[in-house]
């Protein structure tokens, strides 16, 4: 499905706000490892969120690892039986680690 950047930048910064108000409500800080986590999933879910399953996966390939991303930690079986991308995690607000859906 075709969308305009602007939405797609409007979805990320939507995305990433919602993430970030756990912290924000609590006056926490993060690190920046963690707020890379964070933008890794909204940038993953602005862009990606959109693409069947097949481009989802050459999204996670191609992209986000040649980004050198902070993905889950995901083993070559899963990712090429199970198909399991990026868009199968999300990020636990209290232990700040992937967890699968």
């Amino acid at each position: 499905m075709d969308a305009q950047a602007v939405i797609r930048v409007t979805q990320l910064l939507n995305l990433l706000h919602a993430c970030l108000m756990h912290y924000t409500d609590n006056q926490q800080t993060i690190t920046k490892d963690v707020f890379e986590k964070f933008f890794v999933y909204a940038y993953s879910w602005a862009i990606g969120g959109l693409f069947e399953t097949e481009d989802r996966q050459k999204f996670h390939k191609e992209i986000l690892e040649k980004l050198n991303a902070p993905l889950p930690q995901i083993s070559p079986q899963k990712q090429n039986f199970d198909k399991e991308t990026v868009f199968d995690y999300w990020i636990d607000p209290e232990s700040k680690q992937w967890c699968l859906w």
